[in-house]
């Protein structure tokens, strides 16, 4: 019969054993056991600790490479675009930092940077006042919002096509920067009505981490670019975050698109060399006839665009 005693006897049984499994353990764990087991710890430390002091020789080494790379950009850029007005459109919310590095190669370049354009995420079309708000800055009753977006982007293409409105109404982007769908940042003097310039090159900038999808600009206003005949390179702003898209999934679209033949596109702008790339590729886009190529690290992608022979 199990009763409280039978418990009792049990439980000091269990410590027993306990007892006798320690004295024993370290009856047969000896000291040269020990000794190697403090001597493979010992090679553990040594080795975490080349390995910490080679990280952080391969991160000093790659700051001076980026460090050369940025003071190369004047040299490989200068007069690769004499001559040439440059304008910028950019989703709000890509780093702004990486923009002014582009307006700054730009002019490197010996361009005309005749500003950014920003657009605002009122392009996403998040509720009815926005709709409307864009039927009546482009004059239309169209409702779907893909397709008023996309009648918005023809119109837009359309303008930056010419330097300014000749038609004699109000010029379509101050009534879209009034509308809230435009941003301006002048360069100099420059205005937003008289940007981007007379037969100017655009760079489109999208980025996941910007107001409006990159799948909602990248390829319909490229598009739309395109066909208005607006020299176009449409460059990716990447930030690595949880879950977020690979790299050059923010102008794969325009890669998987029969535009991969006349529109540009380069995943790297956030990197140190993306402003050089985008003033190479724009270069290449004024030759004649143009050349068209995509660059980063996507597939299919080259790092830079070729050498121009003479």
């Amino acid at each position: 019969m199990i009763n409280f005693r039978f418990h009792v006897v049990s439980l000091i049984a269990i410590f027993l054993a306990l007892a006798l499994g320690v004295v024993i353990g370290a009856g047969v764990i000896d000291r040269g056991v020990v000794d190697a087991l403090d001597s493979r710890l010992n090679t553990v430390e040594r080795n975490s600790d080349r390995i910490k002091d080679e990280n952080s020789a391969l991160s000093d080494r790659n700051t001076q490479l980026q460090n050369m790379i940025s003071d190369m950009q004047p040299f490989a850029v200068s007069g690769r675009l004499l001559g040439d007005n440059i304008g910028i459109v950019a989703v709000r919310g890509v780093d702004g930092d990486r923009v002014s590095d582009l307006v700054t190669a730009a002019q490197q370049a010996d361009a005309t940077a005749t500003g950014t354009l920003w657009l605002e995420d009122k392009w996403a079309l998040p509720n009815d006042d926005s709709v409307k708000a864009l039927q009546e800055a482009l004059g239309t009753s169209t409702r779907n919002k893909n397709s008023l977006r996309n009648e918005g982007y023809q119109q837009l293409a359309l303008r930056l096509a010419v330097p300014e409105s000749t038609s004699g109404n109000e010029d379509l982007l101050v009534v879209l920067q009034r509308a809230g769908f435009l941003g301006f940042d002048a360069v100099n003097d420059s205005t937003i009505n008289n940007f981007p310039g007379s037969g100017a090159g655009i760079t489109l900038v999208v980025g996941n981490q910007g107001a409006v999808d990159p799948d909602l600009v990248a390829l319909p206003l490229g598009t739309q670019l395109h066909t208005a005949e607006v020299p176009t390179i449409v460059a990716g702003v990447w930030a690595d975050v949880t879950d977020g898209p690979d790299r050059a999934e923010l102008v794969q679209a325009i890669r998987d698109d029969e535009l991969a033949k006349t529109v540009s596109t380069v995943d790297d702008l956030d990197l140190v060399e993306g402003p050089t790339t985008v003033v190479l590729a724009m270069s290449d886009l004024f030759l004649t006839p143009p050349v068209v190529g995509h660059y980063g690290y996507g597939s299919n992608a080259q790092p830079l665009p070729d050498p121009v022979t003479s």
